[in-house]
């Protein structure tokens, strides 16, 4: 009993100093204040300009469009020929909805859409008074403009949650009829609108000299599909990336060790990568022995070094990695999140 009072002595005075939500949040100082304003606005900057460039420079000269307001303003530019340009319908059809979301919602996320809205529509009055050029590729390439734009839109939208905002349109909508209303179909919801925007891009872009003379129906059907089947394609890679950004952040590695030696192997993980372990009793089926499996979620960086201190501590371990989309706790987030 006194040894292993002893073990238990020796073993906490190896151990770093316990994490606490105290010692892991910044210190609230002015300048940490100044520092997080500064990165929220680059943030906005840089997502409202990828929307933006993606929109005018990549979509629009290339005869599709993408669903929510944004799939609007472009349709809508097409078909007035630039009159009605699209800065000024992304502006006037998402400022209604700011308005319903400072009251419905709350009011740092209606601040930060609204200020990224309002970039939005800088952006693209600035690119449309100096008639930036537009990328336009022809038949056989068009779908690189739907790669591009569907990464711009990922990482553009992915960002404007992170800071607890949004990109407007149909993410505004989706937010405020979950507030009110919650319930498991809003995807569907907004998944429905979106459809409907991109399925009526056919009547839009519908052109009946598509294929030369001579082209059959069928072939004029065809090359007048195009716009929709790149609409899909592009919302299919923007969700892909989009997920990817935002899981990006938060991902780790899970593993679940098998050990005879559980309190050499968490003194291990705990001193050499400063992580927590849990350990659970386990029995093996087959053969009826108890041992102990060690639970331990550490970065992809980390891997490598676990690995070692698995063959140093106990080679005859048995170890399951797999890996976590987002993990919730302390040492993994900043105060922020």
């Amino acid at each position: 009993m006194e040894q292993n009072n002893q073990t238990q002595s020796n073993m906490q005075e190896a151990l770093p100093p316990k994490k606490t939500k105290e010692n892991l949040l910044p210190p609230d100082s002015a300048r940490t204040k100044v520092f997080n304003a500064i990165k929220i606005a680059l943030i906005l900057l840089l997502s409202s300009f990828l929307l933006s460039f993606a929109s005018y420079c990549l979509i629009e000269p290339n005869n599709f469009t993408i669903g929510g307001i944004a799939g609007i303003a472009i349709m809508v530019a097409y078909a007035t020929n630039g009159a009605i340009p699209q800065s000024l319908i992304v502006f006037s059809l998402n400022m209604p909805l700011i308005i319903l979301a400072f009251f419905f919602v709350n009011r740092r996320f209606s601040l930060l859409s609204g200020a990224n809205i309002l970039m939005q529509s800088a952006w693209l009055f600035l690119l449309e008074q100096l008639k930036a050029p537009q990328l336009e590729f022809d038949e056989s390439t068009r779908i690189f403009a739907a790669i591009g734009a569907a990464l711009c839109f990922g990482v553009a939208i992915a960002l404007a949650f992170k800071i607890g905002g949004s990109s407007g349109g149909a993410d505004i909508l989706a937010v405020i009829i979950q507030k009110k209303f919650p319930a498991p179909s809003i995807a569907w919801m907004i998944f429905a609108v979106n459809a409907v925007i991109i399925g009526s891009s056919f009547f839009v872009f519908y052109d009946p000299s598509l294929g030369g003379a001579g082209a059959t129906e069928g072939k004029v059907l065809a090359l007048n599909l195009m716009p929709i089947a790149l609409s899909l394609f592009e919302s299919y890679i923007e969700s892909k990336t989009n997920d990817a950004v935002t899981n990006g952040f938060q991902s780790a590695i899970e593993f679940r060790i098998i050990t005879d030696k559980p309190e050499e192997m968490s003194l291990a993980l705990m001193t050499e990568l400063s992580r927590g372990v849990t350990s659970i009793p386990a029995t093996g089926m087959y053969t009826k022995e108890n041992h102990a499996m060690i639970v331990c979620v550490i970065n992809r960086r980390q891997v490598v070094a676990l690995k070692k201190v698995m063959r140093k501590v106990d080679p005859n371990a048995f170890a399951v990695m797999s890996n976590v989309s987002q993990v919730l706790g302390l040492g993994f987030y900043s105060s922020e999140d």
